[in-house]
């Protein structure tokens, strides 16, 4: 493992644990190869499905409904949530099923059995637009041990984000990743959805989730599901959680932002648009999904 320091244009700093070729926060444990080594390992219990994201992709809204989904009540996590990137895996092993088993990881460090066993995964994505922004927005609100509040302007981390790996490299890469993974085991069941389409029609979203996982689908639940996830009744509903709160620098929770689809037009410059289309037309030649910018 080697601590990797990235330097913006403002000179300030955003700092990484670099293992296996990925770029991992600072909050990854120790050396960040046993968390992995330990993740790799963890015990298979019936039901487990795996969620997996880019960060600032939809990764708590998404759990929440699958844990809904999993579970057959419409009642929010609260604290439920053990990422198997930070988390002890004593404490992963210990809940209850059938789990939802959350992480940005990329396939390689995944648990073994998801394979073995051939559990399902489902896969959100964002338009790498949006995801900037919100990813700027929850670096300036963090405040936790080895990774305090960014204090970075957006036309630097614009540049850092565009032009560098960041935090689990890049969108680009992290996503056809996963595409690749769904394309070389086409035995294991994975649905993909966009955090786009769960703004425009989360009901429908959520029924191609029931309907993935097998869970409980009489409308009646699915309604329930679908309105306490809505995304603003969702962060109003997570505002007093105290365990997300306490880790930023304002008393805010800082996974939840705005969670609105086009915010990038409000970020982004006319130049800065313009070169960030140059790179898309390059990155996406590989990546076979529909991303929408715009509702």
């Amino acid at each position: 493992m080697e601590l990797r320091k990235f330097e913006d244009g403002g000179g300030e700093v955003i700092v990484s644990k670099y293992y296996d070729g990925v770029h991992f926060p600072p909050t990854v444990p120790g050396n960040v190869k046993d968390q992995l080594d330990a993740v790799r390992a963890l015990k298979h219990k019936n039901g487990d499905v795996l969620f997996d994201t880019f960060p600032k992709t939809g990764t708590h809204w998404g759990f929440d409904i699958l844990y809904m989904l999993q579970k057959g009540k419409a009642e929010y996590s609260s604290g439920n949530i053990a990422p198997l990137d930070f988390a002890p895996m004593e404490r992963v092993d210990a809940l209850d099923s059938p789990r939802v088993l959350v992480s940005h990881l990329y396939p390689q460090h995944i648990p073994e059995f998801v394979k073995e066993k051939k559990c399902k995964i489902v896969y959100i994505y964002r338009n790498p637009k949006d995801t900037a922004v919100s990813m700027q927005s929850f670096f300036k609100r963090l405040d936790m041990d080895n990774f305090k509040g960014y204090n970075g302007k957006w036309e630097h981390f614009f540049e850092i984000f565009t032009t560098k790996e960041l935090h689990y490299n890049s969108w680009f890469e992290h996503v056809k990743s996963w595409l690749d993974f769904k394309k070389d085991n086409p035995d294991i069941p994975m649905l993909f959805l966009s955090f786009e389409d769960m703004k425009k029609d989360l009901r429908s979203c959520v029924l191609k989730m029931a309907e993935f996982l097998g869970a409980k689908q009489d409308p009646e639940f699915l309604d329930e599901v679908a309105n306490k996830c809505q995304f603003s009744a969702m962060s109003k509903a997570k505002r007093s959680n105290e365990k997300e709160t306490s880790l930023s620098r304002d008393g805010s929770n800082p996974f939840y932002r705005k969670g609105d689809v086009g915010d990038w037009k409000n970020w982004f410059t006319v130049a800065q648009n313009e070169m960030y289309d140059e790179v898309l037309k390059e990155k996406m030649a590989d990546i076979d999904l529909e991303i929408k910018y715009t509702l």
